[in-house]
């Protein structure tokens, strides 16, 4: 039977979270500026993340995302509404933009 080396674990665990603050300043700030939100995040399972707050996006298109500190990743979780057609899809955007300019937004 194999033992799990926890204090290794730890140890990798504590790279990983440095190396999330190193990338990942302007996400961090935002996160520690969020006071209106539940904890601090839209979601409350978000105060789980495993590197201490999650990152703050700012664009998403398909399956990829892209964080305020300027890095691309790939959304394996695609969660909600993203699953069913990903990011942003243009019949989505086209719709949108048809109803607002045509109609002035949602009443």
């Amino acid at each position: 039977m194999t033992t799990i080396d926890r204090a290794r674990l730890t140890e990798l665990l504590e790279g990983e979270r440095a190396l999330h603050h190193e990338r990942t300043p302007q996400s961090r700030a935002a996160f520690e500026q969020a006071d209106h939100l539940l904890g601090g995040v839209p979601m409350t399972w978000m105060n789980k993340w495993s590197g201490g707050y999650p990152l703050y996006l700012s664009t998403a298109h398909g399956n990829r995302v892209t964080d305020i500190d300027g890095h691309e990743y790939v959304d394996f979780a695609l969660g909600d509404t993203a699953a069913m057609a990903g990011h942003s899809p243009a019949p989505t955007i086209a719709a949108v933009t048809e109803r607002i300019g045509s109609q002035g937004g949602i009443t």
